[in-house]
This record gives C-alpha cells, sequence and structure tokens, in this order.
C-alpha cells in the first residue's frame, strides 16, 4: 500500500463524515513515519479522534511532535494568514497593530473563500519548507474535512487565480494549483463503506476529483469491510436445546454474514463508478479504538497484494 504512494509527498485523505477518514489518515501517517520519513499529520479541522489516537491534547500553534518522526498540526486559515503576515510584514509591531485592527478582522470574516485558500497555502507552505538544506517533511498527510467541505478548499486555489488579475493573489494561488494538480507530489486518497450513501458520496466526489478540479488520485480504502465467507442462508438455525452461547453465536454469525453480503455488493458498485486501485480494511471487533487499532489495520494493509493500478480491489 505505501508502494502506491511512494514519492508522493502531500497526501489528502478525504470521505464522507464518519467513515473512518481520520482512522486512515492517522494509520498512513503512522506508517510512513514508522518507516523512516519525517511525517507531518495536517488536520484542516480540530479533530478530537485524531488527538486521541496519538494521546495529544492539542495540535494547534505549530506542530507538536506525537511520534518519533511525526508531527501533528491543525490547520487553520486565520492563523495561516497570520502566519503569512509575518513573513511580508518583517516588523513585528507593524503586524501586531495589522492583526490586531478591527479592519482586518472584519476583511478576514468578510472575504469570500480566503480562509480556505489560507489553509491550502498553509499545506503548500509546508511542503516547500527547508531546514537545514532539507525538505523538512518528507510526507504531509492532511485529515481533511467531509467532502462538500474539502470540495471547497480544494476549488479556492483555482478560483482565486482565475478572479484576481496579475500580482501577489494570484501569483500564490497558481503555486498551489501546481501542487494540487502534481501527479508526482500529490495524492487524493477517498475513503469510505461499503453502503449505500458512502458509495454514493464516493461516486460524485471521484467525478468532481477527476473531471473538475483534476487532482491525481492515490488510493481508495473501503473501511470497516466485512469479511465473513457464508451467505446469510448458509449459516445454521439455532437448533432445539442450544444453549444461549450456542444460540448468541449463530446469531452474531447470521448477522455478520448479512453485513458481508452487503458490503460485497457495494463493493461491486464501487470497483465499477470508482475504478481506483482500492485496499479493504476489516471491520476490527474492539471495545476501545486506539493507536494499537489502528496499527492493526496498516498491517493487514500490508498483507494485501499492491493495490492494482486499474483499480481492482485487493483481497484481504
Amino acid at each position: 500500500m505505501l508502494r502506491a504512494l511512494a514519492g508522493r509527498r502531500v497526501i489528502f485523505v478525504v470521505g464522507k463524515g464518519g467513515v473512518g477518514k481520520s482512522t486512515v489518515a492517522t494509520a498512513l501517517a503512522v506508517a510512513f513515519a514508522e518507516a523512516g520519513k519525517r511525517v507531518l499529520l495536517g488536520q484542516m479541522e480540530s479533530n478530537r479522534r485524531l488527538a486521541g489516537f496519538l494521546d495529544l491534547a492539542d495540535a494547534g500553534g505549530g506542530p507538536v511532535e506525537a511520534l518519533p518522526n511525526l508531527s501533528v498540526l491543525t490547520i487553520d486559515g486565520e492563523s495561516a494568514l497570520s502566519e503569512y503576515l509575518g513573513l511580508v510584514l518583517p516588523v513585528r509591531r507593524v503586524q501586531k497593530m495589522v492583526v490586531e485592527s478591527k479592519l482586518y478582522h472584519h476583511f478576514v470574516a468578510a472575504a469570500p473563500g480566503l480562509k480556505e485558500l489560507m489553509t491550502v497555502g498553509k499545506i503548500w507552505y509546508e511542503e516547500q519548507l527547508v531546514v537545514q538544506g532539507r525538505r523538512k517533511w518528507d510526507a504531509i498527510v492532511v485529515d481533511a474535512p467531509a467532502t462538500g467541505h474539502v470540495l471547497q478548499y480544494l476549488r479556492m486555489p483555482g478560483a482565486a487565480a482565475e478572479a484576481f488579475g496579475p500580482g501577489l493573489v494570484r501569483r500564490e494561488a497558481q503555486r498551489v494549483m501546481e501542487l494540487l494538480v502534481d501527479p508526482v507530489r500529490t495524492a487524493v486518497c477517498p475513503v469510505t463503506t461499503a453502503e449505500e450513501m458512502p458509495v454514493s458520496e464516493t461516486t460524485e466526489m471521484y467525478q468532481q476529483l477527476r473531471e473538475r478540479l483534476r487532482m491525481p488520485l492515490g488510493v481508495l480504502f473501503v473501511n470497516r469491510v466485512h469479511m465473513a465467507p457464508l451467505t446469510p442462508d448458509a449459516v445454521p438455525a439455532v437448533p432445539e436445546g442450544a444453549s444461549a452461547l450456542v444460540a448468541d453465536a449463530l446469531r452474531c454469525a447470521r448477522e455478520e454474514a448479512g453485513w458481508a453480503a452487503i458490503n460485497r455488493r457495494y463493493l461491486e458498485r464501487l470497483r465499477e463508478a470508482v475504478p481506483m486501485p482500492t485496499v479493504l480494511l476489516p471491520f476490527l471487533f474492539a471495545e476501545e479504538f486506539g493507536l494499537a487499532e489502528v496499527r492493526a489495520l496498516m498491517k493487514n494493509a500490508g498483507r494485501q497484494p499492491a493495490p492494482d493500478p486499474t483499480g481492482a480491489s485487493a483481497p484481504c
């Protein structure tokens, strides 16, 4: 799986809310870090789930080291704009006067798309950052907001480049656009579950990414896949006089087989509508879902064959 993303420096993890984006983003970041890469895990909106995986109280105010080789940063558009002003207004007193003025705050609140543009611009800035003669980050994994919101973020650089005449804003927007559409540096990895609503939304997002935004795609992750080999009808009925334990086990088996049948049906639809290299992540039965379970998912993914570039799903 990591081989399929080799060389990509910025990986956007996108998808419908609730399908496991933060889980997959964390898993990718941890896997890259444990492979020896220096990784920034950026969240475009504050996310308690991601912080919980890595036992972080706060990831704002600058990259926070979570694990060896892995730092976490909450990327906020207003903070990114203040940081940018610090670069173009080197006199700290002048910068403070601008940022603390009422006019500045009214401008930030009123300017359409400014926060989204600055958020994506911050990702570009981190990708470009050089420390002691080398890139600070080998890989940046971005835990993106839910589908509709992230598409709005990704559209903004192109909209700004078209809307503004020659000058600073157009130049900066074009630089960000060059990163977003560069298949050597960037990849978008959708996450979904094999159910009706997530599959429909993933199909629509895939079309938007390919046809409108023309962004390079990476790997499709299908999360929480039930892998039971039996159909529900093949699970024996509860025999008369069976113990409560046997009865419960058979009921659970029938339920698991039912979920597996649903997942198989929607996986077929995904293969037709979203022809991307695909990795299946199994449903994990666990009371608590933390870093150990994240690592277990990646270990399972690592045992799968390399994703087929034609879009065929790799079996577990």
